[in-house]
């Protein structure tokens, strides 16, 4: 991976980023998304930080040459979901919102410390029931941040 890719890489994550923050200007951060689940705005901005500390985590562990998956996590991300909003819960919509940015600088930050030789690689990715690449991981997420700020803008014009 040439440095012009990894940079690439570091600006789909900011661009997706920003359009996230762009969405939740004047949005009601304890509006309901999901009827099912109860979740709200916060519950899934709370979601997209953790899973981009993880994210951030596994590849740490994979720049030193070691793997970090989810502990007790078996492939199946539905109960760790749950915990981790249940956690969120304690916290306030601001803290919410500091974490949601921390987290991002966390994932931009192992990005771009990743030698660029060990971009093509193999690795395992948080949940643990996958491998791929640092550039597919990437994409994952943006894609992941994209079909949440979707669901997002459905409860909005609901609600309007």
């Amino acid at each position: 991976m040439s440095v012009k890719e990894k940079k690439h890489l570091i600006e789909i994550l900011t661009e997706s980023h920003l359009a996230f923050r762009a969405l939740l200007e004047g949005v009601d951060l304890e509006m309901p998304v999901y009827k099912d689940t109860g979740w709200r705005v916060r519950d899934i901005v709370g979601h997209i930080a953790t899973w981009d500390l993880e994210v951030a985590k596994s590849l740490q562990a994979y720049q030193t040459g070691s793997e970090y998956v989810i502990p007790g996590i078996d492939g199946d991300e539905t109960d760790y979901n749950a915990k981790a909003v249940l956690e969120q819960h304690k916290l306030s919509t601001q803290q919410i919102l500091d974490e949601f940015e921390r987290a991002h600088e966390e994932l931009k930050k192992a990005v771009g410390e990743m030698p660029t030789d060990r971009f093509p690689g193999d690795m395992v990715y948080p949940w643990g029931n996958e491998r791929g690449t640092i550039a597919q991981l990437v994409e994952y997420m943006v894609e992941h941040a994209v079909e949440h700020q979707a669901e997002i803008k459905n409860a909005i014009q609901e609600s309007q």
